[in-house]
């Protein structure tokens, strides 16, 4: 059997095999686009006497 000299890479995130999950471009950019939505909702004020 054949042995590469590098190991196969398998995006679990996207599927892809051109990166690892640590480098997935699409993952970082719903990151991205998760922290921008976040950042743009109003703030979430605690009822009084909820707390």
């Amino acid at each position: 059997m054949l042995q590469p000299d590098t190991p196969a890479k398998c995006c679990s995130y996207c599927g892809g095999r051109d990166h690892d999950f640590e480098a997935c471009p699409k993952r970082k950019a719903d990151a991205e686009k998760e922290e921008a939505a976040r950042e743009s909702e109003p703030a979430v004020r605690a009822e009084p006497g909820l707390t």
